[in-house]
């Protein structure tokens, strides 16, 4: 037996029963044609308005009809309801307010749809009736690429002009990809990467990475060393479109995604010349992107600007004036060697000297000295140019690293034969830098005579300083204060509080922290006799030609320019008591040193909801209805306490905030969440006693996933609450 054709808006034959227009020849023809909506059958034929239809719906159900357009949307409704719910159950957000959410349906009658959109809104719904091809069409306009992309450009901001060239002269740029970037100057997807690069160089960023997860993509930029997350983007569209637009820029194989890549490209950001350097890497949910910006400024930073301490400054510089030997500078990855490099080069150029670098790659262009450019695939390795350029009659050599043993050897051959040679090691500290050079297979015979200095080099975050403040006596941990007296210096730690010119983080800029080790001749004997990097050590402390970390760190933190949190990773303090040996310790501060006293996130499995208000009172009526519905609670005074315990690591699941508060308000902490600790997925409600649209438009333009309107009822709060978790995913 042949099952009866069921149309998608079955329901709306209940409407049309003794309708003049909807006879029962007219129905059985379209479901015999098999049409997937009655509604449009009866508008195509003209047998009905979409008008009629609603009045016939209206009548039978009590529910109004919506003539939907994309502009009747409601961004809100849409920030609560994901689109994959929109389009589960056909429907558009058309309205919230403090208590009711109003949705254009294709089935107003769908009550698992209504449900779920009361689950996850925690408000009653009012449903309307609209053409199923209007609410598809709506939804369409609404989560296309080109709409989503122009929301994020509102978010981000107007952008700098950015214009693309070419990576450098030599390299040889397809026409049609120069054609395409005439045409397509002006698409969202452009605009949209110029804004993300624009706005990374703007906040001094040195990297841009594009991750992609199961749900969704995020873009962070990388300031002062730390990653902090600056927007959520539809996976779709960052792994598709917005990868693509940078691969063009740099020159790669667009349809290539199985293989990691890396390029180059240029631009010029207002009058500023930037370069970029593009590595891509396959993942499970898309290609990685990450973007090196080379900002010429990082190039020109004058030596007096680097941070040093005055006593090694002046043993550099004293250095500086040799006729020839070789300074090395070491550290991992992103300690700044090149910036420091870059900085003694442009310290002693001159008319008089023939400067050259030797570097892989060439990062940035500096002015009166000839770089090389190494090219392993040519051929043109360390070693090989490196012999080429001493033929070249030059002063000074900048070796951008020492790799291996050959390029080593014709190095130190160069710092012994009338040549001044700077270069870069990989190692943990400045002693250990001898060990690793015997490692290669370098002769001790060799290391000695041509060595002058070695510094082992960190960076750290400085402090803010509009928010600087200086902890009081009594709070600094005993140990640090013995160690801050014993290496001369005063009895001053200082920390950052957060304020609005460093977006709460209490951090602005970084300096570098260098261990100096000078190769006096009692060093050198050591290093031929094949002393061990202990022994070493011993003796150049003994006479004075190391300068530990631990001391330059103590002389950065008692200047105020950084606190104990960055530089505790590398010092280290002696713990001294009668009769006993001393004992390295790694040194330590109450949290309050660190950061204002706050109450900390309890681990009883259940999930956590911070409240923040500096009213008691509120925070006292809010603490029994949160609790007595399930969650732990954690209490902050306003803003600034609330976004140091975040900062610390102890996250809430949700947060729930006053929007007036002395010292930091709702929205300042809704923006340091965000921003400057990046963190996208944690629901924020905000209590406010405003009503006003534009109030609430600012909360979520901020971050904010939901407000309540003072004053409230428990079971309101409660339901909020439960109804943001279940959005992210917490709750069921």
């Amino acid at each position: 037996m042949t099952e009866t054709w069921r149309f998608k808006d079955e329901w709306l034959m209940r409407a049309l029963e003794g309708v003049k227009g909807a006879d029962a020849v007219f129905v059985a023809k379209m479901r015999a044609e098999k049409k997937p909506y009655i509604s449009h059958s009866l508008v195509d034929s003209n047998l009905f308005t979409a008008e009629q239809l609603g009045a016939a719906v209206e009548h039978t159900f009590k529910i109004k009809y919506l003539p939907l357009l994309p502009d009747n949307a409601d961004q809100f409704g849409l920030k609560l309801i994901q689109e994959k719910m929109c389009r589960q159950h056909q429907l558009v957000p058309v309205g919230v307010s403090e208590s009711e959410i109003s949705l254009a349906m294709a089935d107003p009658l769908n009550s698992q749809a209504q449900a779920d959109v009361e689950a996850v809104t925690a408000r009653r719904v009012i449903p309307f009736f609209s053409l199923p091809r209007e609410v598809e069409s709506c939804l369409e306009k609404i989560f296309s690429s080109d709409s989503v992309i122009y929301d994020l450009l509102h978010k981000v901001g107007t952008s700098d002009e950015i214009q693309l060239l070419k990576a450098d002269l030599s390299e040889d740029v397809p026409e049609e990809v120069s054609e395409n970037e005439e045409l397509n100057v002006t698409t969202p997807v452009i605009l949209l990467v110029n804004s993300i690069i624009s706005q990374a160089y703007r906040k001094r960023s040195s990297d841009i990475h594009i991750e992609h997860g199961e749900k969704d993509s995020h873009v962070r930029i990388r300031v002062d060393g730390t990653l902090k997350n600056i927007m959520s983007i539809p996976r779709n569209l960052a792994a598709g479109p917005m990868v693509s637009r940078v691969k063009i820029m740099a020159n790669l194989d667009v349809s290539n995604h199985m293989r990691p890549q890396d390029g180059r490209a240029k631009i010029r950001i207002g009058g500023s010349e930037i370069g970029l350097r593009v590595s891509t890497l396959p993942t499970a949910y898309g290609e990685k992107v990450v973007i090196r910006i080379l900002d010429q400024r990082a190039a020109e930073v004058p030596f007096e600007k680097l941070g040093f301490a005055p006593e090694v400054s002046s043993v550099i510089e004293t250095y500086l004036q040799a006729s020839q030997g070789m300074i090395l500078v070491t550290g991992p990855t992103g300690s700044g060697k090149t910036t420091t490099l870059y900085s003694i080069l442009n310290k002693i150029r001159s008319e008089g000297t023939n400067l050259v670098t030797v570097e892989d790659p060439i990062e940035y262009k500096l002015t009166g000295i000839n770089q090389v450019q190494v090219n392993e695939k040519q051929g043109l390795t360390f070693a090989s140019v490196l012999r080429s350029v001493l033929r070249q009659d030059p002063d000074t050599i900048m070796v951008g690293e020492i790799r291996d043993r050959e390029t080593a050897d014709i190095a130190f051959q160069a710092a012994m034969t009338g040549h001044m040679v700077f270069s870069t090691l990989h190692t943990n500290d400045s002693v250990s830098t001898i060990v690793r050079l015997t490692d290669m297979g370098l002769d001790r015979f060799k290391i000695s005579p041509a060595l002058l200095a070695i510094t082992a080099q960190r960076l750290v975050r400085k402090l803010c300083p509009d928010c600087l403040k200086r902890v009081p006596e009594s709070e600094i941990d005993k140990n640090l204060l013995a160690a801050l007296v014993e290496y001369g210096f005063e009895k001053t730690v200082y920390k950052g509080a957060g304020c609005k010119t460093c977006e709460g983080s209490g951090y602005a800029g970084r300096t570098s922290m260098v261990e100096l080790l000078q190769v006096t001749p009692g060093v050198k004997d050591l290093i031929n006799s094949g002393a061990s990097a202990a022994e070493i050590t011993r003796a150049a402390l003994a006479e004075k030609a190391l300068r530990t970390m631990t001391h330059d760190a103590l002389w950065h933190l008692s200047m105020g320019h950084t606190d104990l949190a960055e530089i505790s990773p590398y010092i280290t303090l002696e713990k001294k008591s009668a009769g006993v040996e001393s004992v390295p310790l790694p040194a330590s501060l109450p949290a309050s040193v660190q950061r204002p006293a706050s109450v900390a996130v309890p681990s009883s499995g259940k999930l956590s909801v911070m409240i923040v208000d500096d009213d008691a009172i509120m925070r006292i009526l809010l603490k029994k209805f949160i609790e007595g519905a399930g969650f732990e609670v954690v209490e902050a005074v306003d803003g600034e306490a609330a976004l140091t315990t975040i900062a610390s690591g102890k996250h809430p699941d949700l947060l729930v905030s006053d929007i007036n508060m002395p010292r930091m308000n709702g929205y300042d902490l809704v923006k340091g969440v965000r921003e400057t600790l990046a963190i996208p997925d944690m629901p924020i409600i905000m209590l406010t006693t405003e009503t006003t649209d534009k109030s609430q438009e600012l909360s979520f333009k901020l971050g904010a996933d939901d407000y309540v309107v003072k004053p409230f009822s428990a079971p309101l709060v409660i339901a909020r609450i439960k109804a943001a978790l279940r959005r992210a995913g917490k709750l069921k």
